[in-house]
């Protein structure tokens, strides 16, 4: 991963380099800067902080999501899953005793999943390092709170010591182990989602709920003369406006001869808008 993000990053540094600087080609560079940026700040995710991560861990990528749950119940096992990250997993609790990271990509986003001790009763009051554990939520943009068949009961408990703590996040309620009891044999809650991590049963399901949770959108760009780069769009909360991408690409630059758009929130193909134009999941733009 590290060799690869810095051979991209040598790649567009020497593009950069090569490309000369002019009206027609302020786009470009301005969209290749962007991904320069982008991809800095991965390097720097990447590059180990110390032996111990522990609980002082910044937001990284687009959006942050953290497993919490009573301990064992596969939370590791989860994250392993979906990122790159190598968290210890065995059969006894309480394996996990600090911040675990990972970066998990997913339509063009890198998102950040923190997994995070076990949660016990009285973590609210500091209990087995829950004032911590809560301190990390409480930054987070998605909260999954997980258990399995046997520690299902725990969820109305966990909700209360969050409400405790005053954390409103979004919240996903996630079952795992569902591969250990025979089918049906457990009640569904419609607005619960049930996996088996092992098995990598009803894990689509799961990243599907968690970019709608999330409120993405991606925006590809299109520099003139050139196809849209749609290996790396600019990612953005639900609601943004042409401005906020005009802000990543040219922050010093307010003004625009045209501003041209493409997609679901376009009412034709190249269509002309403004800055406060609101962007929709896929939008194309091209800055003239």
């Amino acid at each position: 991963m590290d060799a690869d993000i810095d051979s991209k990053i040598r790649a567009i540094k020497e593009e950069i380099r090569k490309t000369p600087y002019h009206k027609g080609t302020e786009h470009y560079i301005g969209h290749l800067k962007a991904k320069l940026a982008k991809l800095k700040q991965r390097q720097a995710q990447a590059k180990p902080k110390g032996k111990s991560k522990g609980f002082a861990l910044k937001k990284a990528g687009d959006a942050t999501v953290v497993l919490v749950g009573p301990p064992s119940v596969g939370k590791s096992s989860l994250l392993n899953r979906l990122t790159r990250a190598h968290a210890r997993v065995e059969e006894w609790p309480f394996t996990t005793l600090e911040v675990i990271p990972g970066m998990w990509q997913y339509k063009g986003a890198h998102i950040q999943i923190l997994d995070l001790p076990g949660i016990i009763s009285g973590a609210s009051k500091g209990i087995g390092r829950g004032k911590e554990v809560f301190s990390v939520a409480r930054e987070a943009d998605l909260l999954i709170l997980m258990v399995d068949l046997e520690t299902k009961h725990k969820v109305s408990s966990i909700l209360k010591e969050l409400k405790k703590i005053d954390i409103s996040l979004p919240i996903l309620i996630v079952v795992n182990k569902i591969d250990l009891a025979p089918k049906m044999s457990y009640s569904v809650k419609p607005q619960w989602i049930y996996l088996s991590v092992l098995k990598k049963k009803g894990l689509l399901t799961l990243k599907k709920a968690i970019w709608q949770e999330l409120k993405l959108v991606r925006i590809y760009l299109k520099p003139k003369g050139r196809k849209p780069d749609f290996e790396e769009p600019l990612i953005l909360k639900k609601g943004a406006k042409v401005f906020s991408v005009a802000e990543k690409i040219f922050p010093e630059r307010k003004d625009f001869k045209q501003i041209l758009l493409w997609g679901p929130s376009a009412r034709f193909p190249g269509q002309q808008v403004s800055l406060d134009h609101q962007l929709k999941d896929e939008d194309i733009l091209s800055f003239v």
